[in-house]
């Protein structure tokens, strides 16, 4: 449902020599898997990496597999690890938008926003291994007071506030000694509401939920011991409709007047299919690069149609106008001594938004990413850090807008700049 929730939030953007371990979990492991998995995903926007290890060099993690938040991305890695992995990875947000309308400008700066994952994978023999993900993506909060083209004399609010989670349980099989192979399917389950300004209405769309569910599969080869290949795929994530939402409107700052049930049918997120590449240069240093692909032309971020069921029946079309996108990454990490390792890396991501279809709490996705990190390793604990600069995008529109009574957005520009602090660790035993 996390797709659903996107949706909303779109919606109010346009219209939101293996051992075999123990596989008991210790009290402790659980805490630190339970402490990151009750982190909110609400408030939001998806990482360019889904652990500490991966967003410290550039994201990239489909051939590399070091962290039991890989089978994320890729189910296969779970065969890497001959020991049972805890990880937890927390990330804090600080997004800054600056929006400048026809008649107006205002910033949205809403303080930091939280964004977690929690795994745990056990090897169950040499070939099979099982594991459990709590992932959280998507999401956006923005929060603006700005006067508009027809309702001039006062400030309206608009904002947006979204978030998704999706459990997941994921297989990974050891075909041969250099090729492994997984599969995983997930749950999604997105909440959120929005507010916007459409000609001479200010529309509400509160309390929306959206369930619905995906399925991932990857491969992993190991070329050379010092030279590893991976390849994943994730499925759309297919909903029912985002409904439940209430919906409200009001003309000409007027009290408000209830659209009744507002809904979008058969809410669908797009798919996704990485590959991946990771090389040990030398025994301290390690080089990675990844290229991937989202499908957003054949999803509900393409354009879609909100329903009312009030009063009078309402089909209102918002062509969202994402595109496909591409996202390009590379990496390094070297070994300072044997148990501080120090990582950075760079990902660029082409722009999926349109300007046509453009509005003040739409959710730029940014180009360009650098990131630092650093963490410790000892045995069978580690832990670690970093850094991540989404550098300032800007996505403005031509002189009109696609987005019908949207006369606010025909001229307008929004810039978004993202400064990301975040932490994990994990035991091994």
């Amino acid at each position: 449902m996390s797709p659903r929730r996107q949706e909303r939030s779109r919606d109010g953007l346009r219209g939101r020599v293996r051992q075999r371990p123990d596989p008991q979990p210790s009290g402790l492991a659980l805490a630190v898997a339970l402490a990151f998995a009750a982190v909110p995903a609400a408030r939001s926007i998806e990482p360019i990496g889904n652990s500490m290890e991966a967003n410290a060099r550039g994201g990239a993690d489909v051939a590399v597999g070091d962290s039991a938040l890989s089978q994320i991305e890729n189910p296969a890695t779970l065969t890497l690890a001959p020991k049972v992995r805890v990880d937890g990875f927390g990330e804090l947000a600080f997004i800054r938008h600056h929006w400048r309308g026809v008649i107006d400008s205002a910033v949205s700066d809403p303080g930091p926003a939280l964004l977690g994952n929690a795994a745990i994978s056990v090897p169950l023999d040499r070939r099979w291994a099982v594991g459990l993900a709590i992932h959280t993506r998507g999401g956006l909060d923005t929060s603006f007071r700005m006067r508009h083209v027809f309702i001039p004399l006062v400030e309206r609010r608009v904002h947006s506030d979204l978030g998704f989670v999706d459990p997941q349980i994921n297989l990974g099989f050891r075909a041969t000694e250099r090729l492994s192979v997984g599969i995983g399917l997930r749950a999604e389950m997105a909440t959120g509401s929005f507010s916007t300004v459409l000609g001479p209405a200010d529309v509400e769309f509160d309390d929306a939920r959206a369930f619905g569910g995906g399925f991932q599969a990857g491969l992993h080869y190991r070329v050379r011991d010092d030279l590893h290949l991976g390849l994943a795929y994730r499925s759309p994530t297919w909903c029912g409709d985002l409904g439940e939402g209430r919906g409200t409107a009001s003309f000409y700052g007027l009290p408000p007047v209830s659209l009744g049930r507002l809904r979008i049918e058969d809410f669908r997120l797009p798919q996704k299919v990485s590959a991946g590449v990771a090389w040990d240069a030398t025994d301290r240093l390690k080089f990675v690069g990844e290229l991937r692909w989202l499908n957003h032309d054949n999803s509900t971020l393409g354009g879609t149609t909100v329903i009312g069921e009030g009063i009078v029946d309402l089909r209102y079309p918002l062509p969202l106008g994402y595109r496909d996108q591409w996202g390009v990454g590379t990496g390094a990490e070297f070994k300072l001594t044997e148990r501080w390792i120090l990582s950075g890396g760079y990902y660029y991501y082409t722009p999926a938004a349109r300007g046509s279809a453009l509005l003040p709490i739409v959710a730029i996705l940014s180009e360009h990413h650098a990131t630092v990190g650093l963490r410790y390793e000892a045995d069978a604990w580690w832990a670690g850090g970093g850094y991540l600069i989404a550098f300032p995008a800007t996505l403005s529109t031509r002189g009109w807008s696609r987005i019908p009574l949207g006369v606010d957005y025909g001229r307008g520009e929004v810039e978004q700049t993202q400064h990301l602090l975040y932490i994990g660790m994990g035991l091994r035993w």
